[in-house]
């Protein structure tokens, strides 16, 4: 046996070994029943933005692009026209909380 019928006998052979492995790790295809039922999650968070209001995501970046930090946490607080999320953020050690009007999307920080 040559050695180009050698390679090729090997590399076949660990395709025909690793095939089975990788295709395990495929991700699973959804079915169409599986997509309709995510939807309803989708049209709250699309429902948010169209009623004026500031999603958690949209909250997250515009206290990004104001203050340069990891968020730790985020949460709704206040009623009624003074809601607005709480975002913690830490960086370089420190932690400190940024807060974004929910409807004005006005950020401001928190106490120093």
């Amino acid at each position: 046996m040559n050695r180009i019928t050698t390679v090729f006998i090997i590399t076949a052979l660990l395709f025909a070994t690793a095939g089975p492995l990788y295709a395990q790790r495929l991700p699973i295809r959804q079915n169409q029943s599986e997509l309709n039922r995510n939807a309803g999650a989708r049209e709250i968070r699309n429902s948010s933005q169209a009623s004026g209001t500031i999603t958690q995501r949209q909250a997250v970046n515009l206290a990004k692009q104001q203050f340069s930090g990891n968020v730790l946490r985020i949460s709704l607080i206040g009623e009624g026209e003074n809601q607005r999320y709480q975002i913690r953020m830490e960086s370089e050690g420190k932690v400190f909380t940024v807060f974004v009007h929910i409807a004005t999307g006005r950020v401001t920080r928190g106490g120093l």
